[in-house]
């Protein structure tokens, strides 16, 4: 790829970055908008690679990460596979949630996720970008009677 500029890395030890996964995932899991964005950096953003525009600043992450919990708010996540970098981790997990049926009742969704988290040298996270199986998220709103 001609002209692309590849981002630099930092160097993060491993057993720090597992403690920033282990707090950031902490935060995730309490449903912590306030924890989370206290992870972030001034500038961080955050992009679902779904079509969803990218947000940036803490204002803007802690209102998207509550609203987020408001749309989801009996979640949880089951981790598939944690890859720890130089300055980054990648996170292969499965969401899984209730959710009420167009049809009556309720259902179980599980749609497949990936994470590209970027941190810096201070444990803080600047970038997340999560990308969606959109076939499970199709299949689920649609059962769900919810527009994508």
């Amino acid at each position: 790829m001609s002209g692309v500029l590849a981002q630099t890395e930092v160097t993060v030890q491993r057993e720090v970055l597992q403690k920033v996964f282990d707090r950031y995932h902490a935060a995730w899991e309490a449903k912590d908008p306030d924890a989370i964005t206290a992870l972030h950096t001034e500038d961080s953003t955050f992009a679902l690679r779904s079509g969803g525009a990218r947000v940036q600043g803490p204002a803007a992450l802690r209102q998207h990460f509550a609203h987020i919990f408001v749309e989801f708010p009996n979640y949880r996540s089951e981790v598939d596979r944690l890859l720890l970098g130089d300055g980054h981790w990648v996170l292969e997990w499965t969401m899984v949630v209730e959710l009420p049926a167009a049809a009556g009742g309720t259902f179980t969704a599980r749609i497949s996720l990936v994470d590209v988290v970027d941190v810096d040298e201070t444990g803080l996270v600047t970038r997340k970008d999560v990308w969606v199986d959109g076939v499970q998220q199709a299949a689920a709103y649609r059962l769900a009677g919810k527009p994508l």
